[in-house]
């Protein structure tokens, strides 16, 4: 059978739920990725991680939600940004949805730095209304922290679009990366301000940032930053493998820590359907 949720009918669905699966709930975001990389790339990433992990963990994965959080690219053409309310009330209806269909054990594979604020909060609210208890993988951040070790230079390597992502995605979808157009640049002054990254800019005499809520557009051209012409397909194997390793892991220990929990209990067949407080 299919580990798809949206390719199997009601009745495999239903079916399925007896036996208490684990789902992973993929959600990504539109948003730009330099000239070189794909706009929906955190989305792509976010549904391949999640079902390579259902592969090796017998979970089910959720459609993808494509659609987040982007706020600071909105300059860039294609950046398609969902407010924070919006994701939020979105994410929670997914999580309730699946959650009073008796799949009570979920796993948000969310990939975009924007989303966790949105993501969480949902989280919090089906915990209050439905009683259950999601989990969280970020692959992007992962990887930020699991391939330090990759480079000689992390500070200049890492960055939107650079690394360790353009070799990441060099790995999984090598025919939707564009590396012969790949630029990176520095971050041009704004209004007196010297930026560091994002949203932080250099505050005289202190040796950390502040923090400046300016479109990235307004300081980057490219839209990408860090060492875009580091990336290859061999770094991007090892980033799959250590990333897509903890996601299994951790879904393993997720499982072993529900599997019997009551609130995670599919509901009676004579009522069919939980219900959740609102």
């Amino acid at each position: 059978m299919t580990i798809r949720l949206g390719d199997m009918s009601w009745t495999e669905l239903r079916d399925a739920i007896a036996t208490r699966p684990v789902v992973l709930l993929p959600i990504g975001v539109v948003e730009q990725h330099g000239p070189h990389l794909p706009l929906n790339g955190d989305s792509l990433v976010a549904d391949w991680v999640a079902n390579r992990v259902a592969e090796q963990t017998s979970s089910l994965v959720a459609p993808v939600l494509n659609y987040g959080n982007s706020p600071f690219f909105r300059g860039y053409p294609g950046t398609i940004n969902l407010r924070l309310d919006t994701l939020r009330a979105v994410t929670y209806d997914i999580l309730t949805e699946l959650a009073r269909h008796g799949l009570r054990r979920i796993v948000v594979v969310n990939n975009n730095g924007g989303n966790v604020g949105a993501v969480s909060a949902a989280a919090y609210e089906a915990r209050r209304d439905c009683g259950i208890i999601v989990g969280h993988v970020y692959p992007w951040a992962l990887g930020y922290t699991l391939m330090r070790d990759q480079y000689d230079d992390v500070e200049r390597a890492y960055g939107h679009g650079a690394e360790p992502e353009h070799s990441a995605m060099l790995a999984m979808f090598p025919e939707l990366v564009k590396s012969d157009k790949a630029e990176s640049g520095p971050l041009h002054g704004f209004d007196g301000w010297t930026p560091r990254s994002y949203s932080e800019a250099a505050v005289p005499g202190q040796s950390i940032s502040g923090t400046v809520f300016w479109d990235y557009s307004e300081i980057s051209e490219s839209g990408a930053r860090g060492d875009v012409h580091a990336a290859s397909a061999e770094l991007g194997n090892t980033w799959v493998e250590r990333v897509v390793g903890f996601a299994v892991d951790f879904v393993k220990e997720y499982d072993r820590n529900t599997r019997d929990a009551a609130w995670a209990s599919p509901p009676e067949p004579a009522s069919r359907l939980w219900e959740c407080r609102s």
